[in-house]
Formats: structure tokens, C-alpha cells, sequence
């Protein structure tokens, strides 16, 4: 039964915010948040989320910047 939730789960498309979102971090990788957010213009914690919740990002370190934020990549 775990084998078919995961089967349901990888059907499940990605929202046109989702998508914009890893485009950008595959490209720009290792990339904050907040470059990204720049980028697009727009928030994007909940697209951050579901991407890591999804594994199709994961955190790759903290910037040296100020604040240290994390830094994603694919």
C-alpha cells in the first residue's frame, strides 16, 4: 500500500510556480531563497517547500552573506 501512495504521489504535477521556481535554482544553483525571490518577483516559501518536501531540491550549505541563508540546489 506504501508503493501505490508513492505511485499517486509522483502522478501529482508540478503548479506553474513550482516549476518557474526549480527552474530557476537548477540554473542558478547554489541559489538563496531570496535570489530567487527576487528573480520571479513574487514569494516563494511555499513553492521552496513543497520542492523539498517533493525531493527535487535540497539544501546545499549556507551563504557567507549576511543573515546566512541557505543556499538550494537540485
Amino acid at each position: 500500500s506504501i508503493g501505490i501512495l508513492l505511485k499517486q504521489q509522483s502522478k501529482k504535477r508540478l503548479s506553474t510556480s513550482a516549476l518557474e521556481t526549480l527552474s530557476i535554482i537548477a540554473y542558478k544553483q547554489p541559489v538563496s531563497k531570496s535570489q530567487v525571490e527576487q528573480i520571479r518577483g513574487v514569494n516563494c516559501d511555499y513553492a521552496v517547500k513543497k520542492l523539498l518536501d517533493r525531493e527535487l531540491i535540497e539544501i546545499k550549505g549556507k551563504s557567507d552573506g549576511i543573515g546566512r541563508p541557505l543556499l538550494y540546489g537540485t
